[in-house]
């Protein structure tokens, strides 16, 4: 299944389409897909909602206008969170996307469902796409990420799965698709889909770096009035310390500049996004689907003297993401309680009346009260040395852990959400480091999936590991 016909129902797709996914799903491998799809789930397929889950690779919730942010990046998005939910304090998984997005879709930890150092998902975790098939659900993908790309795993589950990528970055010639092809894409299947319910995933490239806007976005929010901060060039992937390689835009080394050009890349992939609603709202989808709105992970912007870059670290400037949903029972607002990316799935699982059947890691965002989360974090890739590392936040308090310095770091969430003061050392917060010491530790050992490491499907060839180590996967 490439995605390119132009007829997407059930009869397209055919019998031996069907039955792929029904086996994948555990289901009786003799089945009539017919029978399936009349038995499994689908007696109120007709009354469950389309489900739009809009993923932005590198976006930092600091940067949109309706999180706080003086310049308008984002109005679109703005006008969005109105007709929603916005969750000010939710948090990804890990600081990079594969990890990050395994999480997404599957609602369980990166040290559960075995995804590290961007390689593939295995097919024994089940994936919120998955779980949707069975109950009525035509499902697509339109993701604009290379390590995306088919054969990484993320695709199971969808009967189209799009990662056409025919542009090439300016900077590094990394092929990519950019938002405007991305929304595209995700409208003419929406079209081609019809009538519901559907799943559809959008994961937009724009704004990860290297920052280079199209057209007046590259202008739109620059200053003259800004004194030049001059960083310098790191010489490497990294952004310890200055502009890591993959960032740099010609000679220039000012931090305002790239700050601008983040922006205009946040204003490009708004208007997109607008688009996309702007095509559901002409098709009749909007006001009465589920939309779900958030990033993969965040970007350094200086924090801890760490510039255009992410993946090295588990402070909140790269795991604090946006989250905006928006369905028709629930009323619009702000939420302010501390939130996960492993709420998503059951979240969608209580709104379209399934039961799980398993013990999944969050809990439906929209019940509310219960208990402080314990919002977990890890990161491991063998190219940095000290790039093993894990974090907790629980009851406004977080601690992150680099094993191989046996480092513990503490901060107040409350008064510190960017960790500039680490507490650990203070006698007034032992008991609190104690107990979340213990937390985390006790969840490092914990494994509710069980799925064995598995290698690689096959060795990457060298354009593979070439483009992987322009984009700052590989060092």
């Amino acid at each position: 299944m490439n995605g390119s016909g132009k007829d997407y129902s059930p009869k397209r797709f055919g019998r031996r389409a069907l039955l792929k996914y029904v086996s994948c799903a555990g289901l009786t491998a003799g089945l009539s897909p017919w029978v399936w799809l009349a038995g499994c789930g689908k007696k109120n397929a007709k009354s469950r909602p389309n489900i739009f889950l809009v993923t932005v690779d590198t976006l930092r919730p600091d940067h949109l206008h309706c999180y706080g942010y003086s310049k308008k990046t984002s109005p679109r998005i703005d006008d969005f969170a109105r007709d929603a939910v916005l969750y000010e304090k939710c948090f990804s998984h890990a600081p990079e996307t594969c990890m990050s997005v395994a999480g997404i879709l599957s609602g369980f930890l990166p040290h559960e469902t075995k995804v590290s150092e961007n390689t593939f998902l295995s097919s024994k975790v089940e994936t919120m796409p998955q779980i949707l098939i069975r109950y009525g659900y035509k499902t697509a993908a339109v993701v604009s990420n290379y390590v995306l790309r088919k054969g990484q795993g993320f695709e199971q589950g969808f009967l189209v799965y799009d990662d056409t990528m025919k542009k090439r970055e300016i900077v590094r010639g990394v092929v990519e698709r950019i938002a405007e092809d991305t929304t595209n894409r995700a409208v003419e299947i929406i079209e081609q889909f019809g009538k519901g319910p559907m799943f559809v995933w959008l994961h937009y490239q724009d704004p990860h770096g290297p920052y280079t806007p199209p057209g007046r976005f590259a202008e739109m929010f620059r200053s003259s009035d800004s004194k030049a901060r001059n960083l310098r060039p790191t010489g490497s992937l990294t952004g310890r310390g200055g502009i890591p390689s993959y960032q740099m835009l010609g000679d220039n080394t000012d931090y305002n500049y790239y700050v601008s050009q983040y922006d205009g890349e946040i204003g490009y992939m708004d208007e997109q996004f607008g688009r996309f609603v702007d095509a559901l709202k002409k098709s009749g989808l909007y006001d009465n689907s589920l939309i779900i709105f958030t990033s993969d992970h965040g970007e350094g912007m200086g924090e801890h003297d760490y510039f255009f870059a992410h993946g090295e670290y588990l402070y909140n400037d790269q795991l604090h993401v946006p989250l905006v949903i928006k369905h028709p029972a629930v009323s619009s607002g702000k939420k302010t309680d501390f939130v996960q990316h492993a709420d998503l799935l059951p979240t969608i699982l209580d709104i379209i009346g399934v039961d799980a059947g398993k013990k999944l890691r969050g809990r439906c965002l929209l019940k509310e009260g219960g208990a402080d989360k314990e919002i977990f974090a890890g990161m491991r890739t063998r190219y940095v040395r000290d790039s093993i590392k894990f974090s907790l936040i629980y009851g406004q308090m977080k601690m992150i852990y680099t094993p191989i310095d046996l480092r513990y770091e503490l901060f107040d969430l409350k008064s510190d959400f960017y960790e500039e003061k680490d507490l650990i050392k203070d006698p007034q917060y032992h008991v609190q480091a104690d107990d979340l010491r213990n937390r985390l530790e006790r969840i490092m050992r914990e494994d509710l999936l069980g799925v064995p490491i598995e290698p690689q499907p096959r060795e990457l060839n060298q354009q593979e590991k070439d483009a992987l180590k322009s984009l700052g996967y590989v060092r």
